[in-house]
């Protein structure tokens, strides 16, 4: 019995490795096709509408707002959408909007809500107040690079593209937790985005930035549709495959700032988003498991209690950091040498929070509790 236990670890860890090395590989050849210029210039640029829903000041607001009023693009909108007057962001975006007057800026400040997903509320109220023929709904907590919004509207060369999400980046990365947070990103989740496309065809759709024809979001039924649910962005993609539409993730990049987020964010953040995973595909969810090895060899060392445990343990480690500091240099991220000797610690955390979704199914999500029903319903408790 204690052999089979150990022959079952032992596979784990090897298809644990096994799999980063492959999301590695596909990670470095779509950065390779990226150095080629993905950008198709045209004759005439569409009117896109930039919604951004705001709740609050994140880390280095103000630099990550200026940084959509300096797009190399020449026919946009920036709407801002906030619940309340009384929202600390809203100062910064007037200022910001008063330097860059040459951009089209307008404020929406409404609380009415249609449903229970905050993000879907604010921008139900600010679409109304959009005049583009594509809609992109980016995140407050993000910055980009000139070239974003031309890089993107290329992928719509491809007549069959109904909708774009960007890759996300995290960086910034000024505590523990940031650097647990900016690892995840850059070493697990976006990888695994290129993975999950590539081999198991299967779209993940970033929500901190998406690129929708306005004529398609009709289709899937507006933001209404999504009102109630957690995984607002997955499912907008699900929506466009059904009309028959291909799901494009971008290789250009967004990048999510996180300086100084709390362990309890970290926390928080990464149990709603298991709990929304595995209430969306249990299948894959449970597949994941196998990509942590660090987890299944550290129950290894444990079940081990000696030396030659302890010994795979390093060895998975060390290999493990190599791999995702491979990933890191890949993708440029702003992580440093010394942040890649918390991976062990991120990847066991990573492997407890894995668990809980068996357990419990309720979220915290901006102060409000709700359970988690099929494909991430709502419902407050």
């Amino acid at each position: 019995m204690e052999n089979l236990i150990l022959i079952i670890f032992a596979v784990i860890i090897i298809i644990g490795i096994g799999y980063q090395i492959l999301s590695l590989i596909i990670l470095k050849n779509i950065y390779s096709q990226k150095n080629r210029n993905n950008i198709i210039e045209r004759k005439d640029y569409p009117l896109i509408s930039i919604l951004k829903p705001i709740k609050g000041i994140d880390d280095q607001l103000e630099n990550n707002l200026i940084s959509f009023y300096n797009l190399d693009y020449p026919n946009y909108e920036i709407i801002f959408g906030l619940h309340t007057k009384d929202d600390p962001a809203l100062q910064i975006i007037k200022k910001i909007s008063a330097e860059f007057s040459k951009i089209k800026t307008k404020i929406v400040i409404d609380n009415y809500m249609i449903g229970l997903n905050p993000k879907i509320n604010n921008l139900y109220n600010m679409y109304p107040k959009s005049k583009g023929s594509f809609i992109l709904i980016s995140d407050s907590n993000t910055r980009v690079e000139p070239n974003f919004l031309k890089s993107l509207l290329s992928e719509f060369n491809d007549k069959n593209v109904g909708l774009v999400t960007a890759s996300i980046r995290g960086i910034g990365a000024k505590n523990i937790p940031s650097i647990f947070e900016n690892i995840h990103l850059n070493s697990f989740l976006l990888p695994s985005v290129f993975t999950a496309s590539k081999i198991a065809k299967i779209s993940i759709v970033i929500g901190k930035s998406i690129l929708i024809p306005k004529n398609i979001l009709t289709q899937i039924g507006g933001f209404e549709a999504f009102r109630n649910y957690l995984a607002e962005d997955y499912l907008m993609g699900v929506k466009v495959e059904e009309l028959g539409y291909k799901v494009k993730t971008s290789s250009t990049f967004v990048d999510n700032i996180n300086e100084n987020l709390t362990l309890q964010k970290f926390l928080n953040r990464h149990s709603r988003w298991a709990k929304m995973r595995a209430k969306i595909r249990l299948n894959t969810y449970l597949l994941e498991a196998f990509s942590n090895p660090i987890a299944a060899s550290f129950i290894l060392a444990i079940i081990l209690s000696n030396q030659i445990g302890l010994l795979q343990f390093i060895t998975v480690s060390i290999l493990k950091i190599i791999l995702d500091f491979t990933s890191i240099k890949i993708i440029k991220s702003d992580l440093k040498f010394y942040h890649l000797l918390f991976i062990p610690i991120k990847d066991l955390i990573i492997g407890l929070v894995w668990y809980i979704p068996f357990i419990n199914s309720e979220v915290n999500w901006r102060n409000n509790i709700f359970k988690i029903k099929k494909d991430s319903l709502l419902q407050p408790v």
